[in-house]
């Protein structure tokens, strides 16, 4: 995983304070905004395979620093889905981040990053004009990205990722009070710590771990290789409560992503999206680090919500079925 490790150098030298700026300031939210100054350098979840990998399958082999390649992910399984675009598998045209290397070949992506899975092309490319312009911002990566990668680019990415199907079981989201010991590690993915066995409190915390391991590090795209969600006791009946509107506090969520939270024309969902993600936007909206069009909506939707309400809200949201 030596790849990961240059990686998260690279973040360190760019400055940690403009990584930090995605989170609100004072509060202590690295659970949900994973940044590469966290990482633990030199420590590996999982014992390191030395030469080739494979996975059940598929005739394709990958050494780990292949997999760990942001400019050419890898793509396990070609011929279940359409010949991606070049963007998607080649990052050398966009600073070096192909499109499939952190939302994956299934679109659906670890948690760090986005779900994009069957978006719309509009609101996908609306969404990467406004990276671009910096009305929407993410200081780790997407600014950068936007404005590296052509219109044309981003059009055929959009459209390939909206003919994807989704992957049943990627995001599990269960309450429980307790939680695993974890640390921020390779790929600002986040992973039980066995180093440190043993459990603490979650608080008002959602700590994601992938499902498996060691395919998560291998981003294998098949059911299996998600992530789980440990949610505060609780959050799913009260962020059930204000996505119907709070008794005034907020607004019924309904109204603009639809029934079920699964998305409304051009209003994306929210069902069975990576929890960290949804609690990351719904603070972007609060700090106004999105401030596009869309965004304007959803102000006050989010004035009056507490760090708890954020947390139930997500956990609610992420647990709903596609």
């Amino acid at each position: 995983m030596k790849n990961f490790v240059h990686v998260a150098v690279v973040l360190m030298v760019v400055g940690t304070g403009v990584l930090l700026a995605q989170a609100p300031a004072g509060k202590d939210l690295l659970w949900a905004f994973p940044v590469g100054s966290a990482i633990v350098q030199g420590k590996h979840p999982i014992a390191e395979i030395e030469g080739p990998q494979t996975l059940p399958g598929s005739t394709l082999k990958y050494a780990q620093k292949e997999i760990e390649n942001l400019s050419a992910p890898p793509d396990w399984f070609p011929g279940s889905h359409a010949p991606a675009p070049r963007i998607v598998r080649d990052g050398s045209g966009n600073g070096g981040f192909a499109c499939g290397s952190c939302h994956l070949m299934n679109g659906m992506g670890h948690p760090e990053s986005g779900d994009v899975q069957g978006l719309t092309v509009d609101y996908f490319v609306q969404t990467m004009r406004d990276y671009r312009s910096g009305i929407r911002k993410d200081p780790i990566r997407m600014t950068a990205i936007a404005q590296a990668t052509s219109e044309a680019d981003v059009r055929e990415a959009a459209a390939w990722f909206a003919t994807l199907k989704p992957v049943p079981r990627w995001s599990i989201v269960e309450e429980r009070a307790m939680v695993p010991k974890t640390f921020l590690g390779p790929g600002r993915m986040r992973f039980a710590d066995i180093d440190m066995p043993g459990t603490e409190p979650i608080g008002t915390r959602i700590i994601t771990v992938p499902e498996d391991v060691r395919k998560a590090i291998q981003r294998d795209p098949r059911t299996g290789a998600g992530f789980v969600s440990y949610v505060p006791p609780g959050s799913l009946a009260r962020g059930k409560a204000l996505a119907a509107g709070g008794n005034g506090k907020t607004i019924d969520c309904t109204i603009c992503h639809g029934e079920g939270l699964r998305g409304l024309g051009d209003v994306p969902r929210l069902a069975n999206v990576h929890p960290i993600y949804l609690v990351r936007q719904l603070y972007n909206f609060q700090t106004g680090a999105n401030n596009s069009a869309g965004a304007q909506l959803m102000k006050r939707v989010v004035a009056k919500l507490t760090d708890a309400d954020i947390v139930d809200l997500a956990a609610y949201a992420g647990a709903l079925p596609r």
